[in-house]
C-alpha cells in the first residue's frame, strides 16, 4: 500500500522526493516523510496526513541534502500519527529505514530487540527493521553484508529503502514480494515504487526482481540476490512521457475519469481489435526483445492449449471482482467452460482446485495486488496456466505470467476506479469472444455482430455522459440518505454491488448491493420510506423478474430510482426516478449501465462536500495481504 522514493545526485533531494512522492500519494496518504543526510548528520522529517502537511514542514525546515528516501503510509501497525509515520530511525539516530508491506515476525523481533536494550517509539511492524540493521551492524561489517544478515531474520513480503549517516554517498533498496524500480540519470539515481514517479527525470530504469538487494549510488545500481551474489542487469528504456497530474478542467480527477471512458474503451478495444471481420490478435503487445523496453506482453496461449482447457479461475479483489463476476458469465455463456470467480484473499488456507487444464485468470489495475498475487502464484505451482489482466505492463503481475492483457487508461488518480473497471470488462468481452473463437463455440457470424457491437459502446458512453446534468439534478435528492440498497440480476449484479462500493467509497454512505432475488431472503428488512432502493433494470431475460423484486420494495415504501433504457414505460410508471441509457443488448449493458452510477455517486459525495478523489481510510494499490 505504502510508496517508497530515493534520490541522490547533485540536485536538493527534498524536492525530488516530494515530487516523486506525488506520483505515489495514491498508494496511501495517511502521513508522509522523508529523511535525509545533510551536513553529515541524518535528518527525518515527517507528518500525518496528506502529503501537503509534509510539503509545507519541508518549506519551513529548507533542507538542502543531496541523498534521501521518502514515504507515503496507509496504516497497517499503528494508527496514522507522526510517530508513527515513515522514515523509522534506529536509536543511534543514524540509521532510517522506509518500509511498504508486514513483517509478520515484528512481535518476536521486537521483543528479542528490547532484551538486548534497544527502545521503540512507534507502534508499527517497520521499526522493527531500523533496529535489526542496527543490532546488526554493531556486530560489525560492511552496509551490505550488514543489510543481507538482517533479511534472513524477516519474515513476510516487504520493500525497504535504507539511508545510513555513516554511507551518505549510497542508498540500499530491497525489494521481496513487491516491486521496486530504480532510474539512472547523469551522475544522479532515483528509487520509487513505482516506475512512472522515477519516469519524469529518466527512462533509464532497473528493476529489482524478487528477492533482490540494491546498492545505489549516483553512478549506478549494483544488484544482489538475498545470498550475496550480484546480478548483472542492464536498465531498460521506458516510454519517456512524463507523469503529468492535470485535472483539464474539470473539478475533480474523479469526474475527468469517467469522462476518459469512451477514450478509454475506444484505446482498449482497438488495440486488439481492429475491425470486426479479423480475429482478436493480443499479440499486439509482442516486441522485439532487442529493443529492451520492457513492454512485451500478449497472450501466448496456442490453439491446442486453449482447446484443452476445462476449468478457468479467476481471482480478483474489490471493483476487479465485480468486473471478474460479469466475466465469469460472458466466458461460461460463450466459452461454455466452467469459471470460478474467488475474492482473492480467500484463497489463503484453502485447497485451490487447479491442474493442467486449468487456466488461472489474475485481474489487478495495479499488477500489485498482493492477495491476487499471491493467489496466481499458488495456481501455478500447481500447473495451471496464467493470465492477468492489468493496467500496467510494468508491473508485479507482469512478471509473473508469460499471457499479459493490459488495458490502455493511462494513469488512474482518483483512488475510486471507474475507467479500470470498464477498460477491464472490456477486456474480458474481448477474452471471450477471443477464446470462443479459437474453441468453435460461436460462429463467424455471432462473432463479428459482437465485436460491432463492442465497437459501439464507447458512443453509447459518450451519449450517457452528455446526459450528467439530468443525472446530476437526480442524484442530490437523495444526498440525504443513510442507507442505499442496490439491486440487479445476471450480468447486472456486479453493477449493483460496483454501485454499491462506489457510493460507498466517495460519500461514506453505507451501501450495498444485493441479487435482485435475494432482496426478499433477508435484506427486504432493511427496507423502509427512507431507503432508497436502485435497480438496474435491462430488457432481456432477466427483465420480468428484476421488475417484480423492484416492486416488492415499492411495496415497502422505498424511495425507487432505476438505471434503464430510454422508452421504457414500465420503469417511468414504477420508479420514482429514472436514470436513462440508450437501449443496449443486455449482453453489453454492463459497459453501459455502470456509468450513470458512477456518476450518482459522484454528484452525491461532491454535494456532501467529501474527498472525492483521495476518501478517508483508502489506498489505490492494495499491497498487503
Amino acid at each position: 500500500m505504502c510508496g517508497i522514493v530515493g534520490y541522490l545526485g547533485p540536485l536538493n533531494a527534498a524536492p525530488v522526493l516530494l515530487s516523486e512522492l506525488k506520483c505515489l500519494e495514491y498508494r496511501g496518504y495517511d502521513s508522509a516523510g522523508v529523511a535525509v543526510i545533510e551536513n553529515g548528520r541524518l535528518c527525518v522529517m515527517k507528518a500525518a496526513g496528506k502529503l501537503s502537511n509534509l510539503e509545507n514542514l519541508l518549506a519551513t525546515q529548507h533542507p538542502t541534502a543531496k541523498v534521501g528516501i521518502g514515504h507515503t503510509r496507509w496504516a497497517t501497525h499503528g494508527v496514522p500519527n507522526d510517530t508513527n509515520a515513515h522514515p523509522h530511525i534506529d536509536s543511534t539516530g543514524t540509521i532510517a529505514v522506509v518500509h511498504n508491506g508486514i513483517i509478520e515476525n515484528f512481535e518476536e523481533l521486537k521483543e528479542d530487540l528490547i532484551n538486548k536494550g534497544y527502545a521503540f517509539s512507534s507502534d508499527t511492524d517497520s521499526e522493527v527493521i531500523a533496529h535489526l540493521i542496527s543490532y546488526e551492524l554493531s556486530k560489525g561489517g560492511e552496509m551490505l553484508d550488514v543489510i543481507l544478515r538482517s533479511l534472513k531474520q524477516l519474515v513476510g513480503a516487504y520493500a525497504l529503502g535504507i539511508v545510513s549517516q555513516e554511507h551518505p554517498d549510497r542508498i540500499y533498496a530491497v525489494n521481496h514480494h513487491y516491486s521496486l524500480s530504480v532510474g539512472l540519470g547523469q551522475d544522479e539515481s532515483f528509487l520509487a515504487s513505482d516506475s512512472m514517479a522515477v519516469r519524469q527525470y529518466t527512462n533509464r530504469v532497473v528493476r529489482l526482481e524478487q528477492s533482490e538487494i540494491a546498492e545505489i549510488t549516483t553512478q549506478g545500481v549494483r544488484l544482489f540476490t538475498f545470498d550475496g551474489t550480484e546480478v548483472k542487469r542492464s536498465p531498460i528504456a521506458m516510454d519517456s512521457s512524463p507523469y503529468v497530474i492535470d485535472k483539464c478542467g474539470h473539478k475533480h480527477f474523479l469526474h475527468k475519469e469517467i469522462h476518459e471512458q469512451p477514450l478509454v474503451l475506444r484505446q482498449t478495444l482497438t488495440k486488439y481489435l481492429r475491425h470486426p471481420n479479423h480475429p482478436i490478435d493480443f499479440s499486439v503487445g509482442d516486441v522485439d526483445p532487442e529493443a529492451n523496453d520492457g513492454t512485451a506482453y500478449g497472450v501466448h496461449l496456442t490453439d491446442e492449449e486453449i482447446k484443452g482447457l476445462n476449468h478457468i479461475n479467476v481471482f480478483a479483489c474489490g471493483t476487479a471482482y465485480h468486473a471478474s463476476m460479469v466475466g465469469k458469465i460472458l466466458l461460461e455463456e460463450l466459452v461454455g467452460i466452467p469459471v470460478a470467480v474467488d475474492i482473492a484473499s480467500e484463497i489463503r488456507g484453502r485447497k485451490l482446485l487447479v491442474n493442467e487444464s486449468t487456466l488461472a485468470i489474475a485481474v489487478s489495475q495495479s499488477g500489485e495486488t498482493a492477495d491476487t498475487l499471491a493467489a496466481l502464484k499458488e495456481a501455478k505451482s500447481k500447473g495451471a496456466y496464467t493470465m492477468g489482466i492489468t493496467n500496467r505492463a510494468d508491473s508485479h503481475l507482469a512478471q509473473i505470467t508469460p499471457n499479459l492483457i493490459v488495458t490502455e487508461c493511462g494513469i488512474e488518480v482518483s483512488v475510486a476506479a471507474t475507467k479500470t473497471y470498464v477498460a477491464q470488462l472490456a477486456s474480458f468481452y474481448l477474452l471471450a469472444i477471443y477464446l470462443a473463437e479459437k474453441r468453435g463455440t460461436i460462429s463467424a457470424d455471432k462473432a463479428r455482430e459482437m465485436k460491432m457491437q463492442l465497437n459501439s459502446i464507447p458512443t453509447m458512453v459518450e451519449q450517457i455522459l452528455a446526459r450528467e446534468e439530468e443525472i446530476k439534478e437526480t442524484s442530490i435528492k437523495y444526498a440525504d440518505a443513510h442507507d442505499v440498497v442496490f439491486i440487479g440480476r445476471g450480468l447486472n449484479f456486479p453493477t449493483a454491488l460496483e454501485g454499491a462500493l462506489k457510493l460507498k467509497e466517495l460519500s461514506y454512505i453505507h451501501a450495498s448491493g444485493y441479487a435482485a432475488g435475494e432482496l426478499k431472503h433477508g435484506p427486504i428488512a432493511v427496507l423502509d420510506q427512507n431507503v432508497p432502493v436502485i435497480t438496474v433494470l435491462m430488457p432481456g431475460t432477466v427483465y420480468e423478474k428484476t421488475l417484480s423484486n423492484a416492486q416488492e420494495a415499492r411495496a415497502r415504501n422505498a424511495k425507487m430510482i432505476v438505471v434503464a433504457v430510454d422508452g421504457d414505460e414500465q420503469a417511468a410508471k414504477t420508479f420514482d426516478s429514472v436514470l436513462s441509457i440508450p437501449p443496449i443488448d443486455e449482453l453489453f449493458s454492463p459497459l453501459t449501465t455502470i456509468v450513470p452510477l458512477q456518476l450518482l455517486s459522484y454528484f452525491i459525495s461532491d454535494y456532501l462536500g467529501k474527498d472525492v478523489d483521495q476518501p478517508r481510510n483508502l489506498a489505490k494499490s492494495v499491497t498487503v495481504e
